[in-house]
Protein backbone atom coordinates (compact mmCIF):
# COMPACT_ATOMS: atom_id res chain seq x y z
CA UNK A 1 0.00 0.00 0.00
CA UNK A 2 3.02 2.23 0.56
CA UNK A 3 5.81 1.59 -1.92
CA UNK A 4 9.30 2.08 -0.49
CA UNK A 5 10.87 2.40 -3.96
CA UNK A 6 8.67 5.26 -5.14
CA UNK A 7 7.98 6.41 -1.56
CA UNK A 8 4.33 6.85 -2.53
CA UNK A 9 1.02 5.50 -1.34
CA UNK A 10 -0.74 3.11 -3.70
CA UNK A 11 -4.19 3.31 -2.15
CA UNK A 12 -5.79 6.49 -0.84
CA UNK A 13 -7.80 4.76 1.89
CA UNK A 14 -4.67 3.15 3.32
CA UNK A 15 -2.96 6.54 3.30
CA UNK A 16 -5.93 7.96 5.21
CA UNK A 17 -5.79 5.10 7.73
CA UNK A 18 -2.13 5.88 8.35
CA UNK A 19 -2.96 9.55 8.94
CA UNK A 20 -5.61 8.53 11.48
CA UNK A 21 -3.13 6.22 13.23
CA UNK A 22 -0.67 9.12 13.47
CA UNK A 23 -3.49 11.33 14.78
CA UNK A 24 -4.19 8.75 17.49
CA UNK A 25 -0.50 8.51 18.38
CA UNK A 26 -0.14 12.30 18.56
CA UNK A 27 -3.28 12.71 20.70
CA UNK A 28 -1.25 12.19 23.86
CA UNK A 29 -2.51 11.22 27.33
CA UNK A 30 -1.56 7.61 26.59
CA UNK A 31 -4.52 7.23 24.26
CA UNK A 32 -2.61 5.23 21.63
CA UNK A 33 0.98 4.05 21.95
CA UNK A 34 3.32 1.73 20.10
CA UNK A 35 4.57 -0.75 22.66
CA UNK A 36 7.76 -2.74 22.00
CA UNK A 37 10.95 -3.78 23.74
CA UNK A 38 12.89 -5.48 20.92
CA UNK A 39 15.09 -3.46 18.56
CA UNK A 40 13.67 -5.31 15.56
CA UNK A 41 10.10 -4.50 16.72
CA UNK A 42 9.22 -8.21 16.67
CA UNK A 43 7.04 -7.61 19.73
CA UNK A 44 5.41 -4.43 18.38
CA UNK A 45 1.86 -3.90 19.62
CA UNK A 46 -0.46 -0.96 19.07
CA UNK A 47 -2.16 -0.22 22.37
CA UNK A 48 -5.25 1.96 22.62
CA UNK A 49 -6.90 2.97 25.87
CA UNK A 50 -10.54 2.22 25.08
CA UNK A 51 -11.68 4.35 28.01
CA UNK A 52 -10.32 7.42 26.19
CA UNK A 53 -11.91 6.83 22.77
CA UNK A 54 -14.82 9.20 23.36
CA UNK A 55 -12.70 11.85 25.03
CA UNK A 56 -9.08 12.03 23.86
CA UNK A 57 -9.53 10.06 20.63
CA UNK A 58 -12.65 11.82 19.49
CA UNK A 59 -11.16 15.24 20.20
CA UNK A 60 -7.98 14.42 18.27
CA UNK A 61 -9.83 13.13 15.19
CA UNK A 62 -12.32 16.01 15.40
CA UNK A 63 -9.53 18.60 15.39
CA UNK A 64 -7.65 16.87 12.57
CA UNK A 65 -10.71 16.53 10.32
CA UNK A 66 -11.84 20.07 11.13
CA UNK A 67 -8.48 21.46 10.01
CA UNK A 68 -8.68 19.50 6.76
CA UNK A 69 -12.28 20.63 6.26
CA UNK A 70 -11.47 24.31 6.84
CA UNK A 71 -8.57 24.15 4.39
CA UNK A 72 -10.82 22.52 1.81
CA UNK A 73 -13.70 24.97 2.32
CA UNK A 74 -11.43 27.99 2.14
CA UNK A 75 -9.58 26.61 -0.88
CA UNK A 76 -6.30 26.74 1.03
CA UNK A 77 -4.75 23.97 -1.01
CA UNK A 78 -1.20 24.59 0.18
CA UNK A 79 -2.06 24.37 3.89
CA UNK A 80 -4.30 21.34 3.39
CA UNK A 81 -1.69 19.53 1.32
CA UNK A 82 1.04 20.32 3.83
CA UNK A 83 -1.05 19.02 6.74
CA UNK A 84 -2.03 15.82 4.93
CA UNK A 85 1.47 15.23 3.56
CA UNK A 86 2.91 15.67 7.07
CA UNK A 87 0.37 13.24 8.52
CA UNK A 88 1.00 10.63 5.83
CA UNK A 89 4.76 11.00 5.61
CA UNK A 90 6.49 7.67 6.08
CA UNK A 91 9.81 8.49 7.68
CA UNK A 92 12.76 6.11 7.88
CA UNK A 93 11.63 4.56 11.17
CA UNK A 94 8.19 3.66 9.77
CA UNK A 95 9.70 2.54 6.45
CA UNK A 96 12.66 0.52 7.71
CA UNK A 97 11.50 -0.72 11.12
CA UNK A 98 7.70 -0.81 11.35
CA UNK A 99 6.80 -1.72 7.76
CA UNK A 100 8.97 -4.88 7.60
CA UNK A 101 7.50 -6.15 10.87
CA UNK A 102 3.93 -5.45 9.73
CA UNK A 103 4.59 -7.31 6.47
CA UNK A 104 6.17 -10.21 8.36
CA UNK A 105 2.98 -10.60 10.40
CA UNK A 106 0.62 -10.15 7.47
CA UNK A 107 -2.09 -12.81 7.33
CA UNK A 108 -4.05 -13.91 4.27
CA UNK A 109 -7.18 -11.95 3.50
CA UNK A 110 -10.26 -13.53 5.03
CA UNK A 111 -12.73 -15.08 2.62
CA UNK A 112 -16.43 -14.79 3.47
CA UNK A 113 -18.29 -17.77 2.09
CA UNK A 114 -22.08 -17.81 2.12
CA UNK A 115 -23.74 -21.04 3.27
CA UNK A 116 -26.67 -22.45 1.27
CA UNK A 117 -29.97 -23.88 2.46
CA UNK A 118 -31.77 -26.77 0.80
CA UNK A 119 -35.08 -28.47 1.39
CA UNK A 120 -34.71 -32.24 1.77
CA UNK A 121 -37.52 -34.56 2.83
CA UNK A 122 -39.52 -31.63 4.19
CA UNK A 123 -36.64 -30.36 6.33
CA UNK A 124 -34.25 -27.48 5.77
CA UNK A 125 -30.63 -28.47 5.42
CA UNK A 126 -27.77 -25.99 5.86
CA UNK A 127 -24.68 -26.61 3.75
CA UNK A 128 -21.53 -24.74 4.78
CA UNK A 129 -18.28 -24.44 2.85
CA UNK A 130 -14.60 -23.98 3.62
CA UNK A 131 -13.53 -20.30 3.89
CA UNK A 132 -11.35 -20.54 0.77
CA UNK A 133 -11.63 -19.38 -2.82
CA UNK A 134 -12.63 -22.93 -3.75
CA UNK A 135 -15.33 -22.92 -1.07
CA UNK A 136 -16.68 -19.62 -2.42
CA UNK A 137 -16.86 -21.00 -5.95
CA UNK A 138 -18.54 -24.20 -4.73
CA UNK A 139 -21.09 -22.17 -2.74
CA UNK A 140 -21.99 -20.11 -5.81
CA UNK A 141 -22.07 -23.07 -8.18
CA UNK A 142 -24.31 -25.14 -5.91
CA UNK A 143 -26.74 -22.25 -5.62
CA UNK A 144 -27.59 -22.65 -9.28
CA UNK A 145 -27.62 -18.92 -9.84
CA UNK A 146 -25.82 -19.31 -13.16
CA UNK A 147 -26.90 -22.68 -14.57
CA UNK A 148 -25.01 -22.05 -17.81
CA UNK A 149 -21.70 -22.01 -15.88
CA UNK A 150 -20.23 -25.40 -15.06
CA UNK A 151 -17.62 -25.37 -12.31
CA UNK A 152 -15.72 -28.56 -11.66
CA UNK A 153 -14.05 -28.46 -8.27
Amino acid sequence: FWDPKSRKWGQAHMQARFSILKTFLEAGEGFTVLDYSQDDLSDLTVRMDREKILTVGRKAVEEYLQKLHVFKCTADYEAGKKLYDDMTDVDEWWANKVRPEVLRRKTPRKVFVQANTYEKDGKVELREYEPTNEGMIRSWSERGVYPEVVVGI
